[in-house]
């Protein structure tokens, strides 16, 4: 699964073109704002827009020198579920290591393949918020993509 996961990031972070006019021809690093990413749950496609869905729980732990970064929808699922995306200036490993020891939800499972650029971590939990989160590194920065089922204890925010 981890392997899969490395090779869906390395093909599937490129931008996505096809939603973009003919005319634009300039691409570059900082213009690549959507991706798709295979989850345990299943095809995620992301955008990286700076804001996380509506009804995100404000109370998910956030890892150190981590910001919003985007929010996404998940397909191939039968349950709703609500996508937050991260960026993160740590190494991917620690920013894995702090999900995987975070005392807001229990661990059921995790996993992770690789170091650096080539990591890919994965995190199962389940408790006050349910769903999993997968580390991944690309181009220099850490993502964490969140998946969250929705309707549970932990998916409401106070606004």
């Amino acid at each position: 699964m981890a392997a899969a996961l490395v090779g869906a990031v390395a093909v599937g972070c490129s931008s996505d073109d096809s939603n973009k006019s003919s005319s634009s021809t300039t691409t570059s690093k900082n213009s690549r704002k959507n991706f798709q990413v295979s989850t345990p749950d299943g095809q995620v496609s992301l955008s990286l827009d700076g804001q996380l869905p509506p009804g995100w729980p404000s109370g998910f732990p956030v890892a150190p020198n981590t910001k919003k970064a985007g929010s996404g929808s998940l397909g191939n699922t039968s349950s709703t579920v609500l996508v937050g995306v991260y960026s993160a200036t740590s190494k991917p490993e620690d920013v894995f290591n702090f999900y995987k020891s975070s005392n807001a939800y229990t661990v059921d499972s995790s996993n992770s393949a690789g170091a650096g650029s080539a990591f890919v971590g994965n995190v199962k939990f389940s408790g006050a918020y349910t769903g999993n989160t997968t580390v991944v590194s690309n181009e220099g920065t850490t993502y964490v993509i969140v998946s969250l089922e929705s309707g549970g204890a932990g998916t409401t925010s106070s606004t």
